[in-house]
């Protein structure tokens, strides 16, 4: 490994005095802090390539460190450490800069790979080049939720929901409507109903009802909590919703 000047933030003495034998005796330059407020203002964050965070820290917590080093070393390569690791933290940790998340206990071995790793990948993204090379956007994976179908009738401007053409007692939006005289005898929305009572009861999947399939006999009608395809079809409709919750959620931060 490349000899760095290395930063160890970590208020468990062990682990602490661990890493720094560790990178010393690889001959890195090496500082400890075991909290993130008064020992780490001892330092100067600038003048570390490498710092190890602990997630947990005495004053506070490790991610709040992660965004001042990015402010004040964006060149830093910060990896993140933790006793108790969980998908939000490390899904933050990774969205405020860190290059990587390890949980405790770790080899230090895939420590020091993390580093070397991050430090190619930075070596490879800084390197100049004769000619600028376009770089192609990723696909945008569009959300596809079936809509309601008092959308489909133009009753309603804009619903998408997640029940698709299970318009039952089982949609409060639904039932809501259906309660409304005026809505319930639309002409627009009537076709739709009719078809929903003329199936009712009979063995025919509601997707084919939607006509997102073209045929299907299904026993579990309106039971789709027991049938294996809607459970398919499910978990298409929730990773599309969290698609677009991802989105929402970058929107409202870029507004911020």
């Amino acid at each position: 490994m490349k000899k760095e000047s290395i930063l160890v933030v970590e208020d468990e003495d062990i682990m602490r005095e661990s890493l720094v034998d560790w990178f010393s005796s690889e001959d890195h330059k090496v500082d400890a802090a075991s909290d993130g407020e008064k020992e780490l203002e001892k330092f100067n964050l600038q003048d570390y390539d490498v710092m190890i965070v602990d997630l947990k820290l005495p004053g506070r917590d490790g991610l709040s460190v992660l965004s001042e080093v990015r402010v004040k070393n964006p060149k830093a390569k910060v990896i993140i450490v933790t006793a108790y690791p969980s998908i939000d933290t490390a899904v933050e940790a990774m969205r405020r800069g860190a290059v990587d998340y390890l949980a405790k206990p770790f080899e230090l071995e895939r420590l020091g790979s993390s580093i070397t790793m991050a430090r190619d990948v930075q070596l490879v993204t800084t390197a100049p080049v004769e000619m600028p090379v376009p770089v192609e956007a990723p696909p945008v994976e569009e959300e596809e939720v079936s809509p309601c179908i008092w959308y489909q009738a133009e009753v309603i401007k804009k619903r998408m929901c997640t029940l698709g053409y299970q318009c039952s007692s089982g949609c409060v939006f639904h039932a809501g409507m259906m309660k409304k005289e005026k809505y319930r005898n639309d002409p627009r929305i009537r076709p739709f109903v009719d078809k929903l009572n003329a199936l009712a009861g009979k063995n025919q999947c509601r997707y084919t009802m939607s006509g997102e399939i073209s045929s299907r006999i299904c026993p579990n009608l309106f039971h789709c909590e027991e049938c294996e395809f809607h459970q398919t079809c499910q978990d298409d409709v929730d990773r599309q919703l969290a698609i677009k919750a991802a989105r929402r959620t970058v929107k409202m931060e870029e507004r911020l």
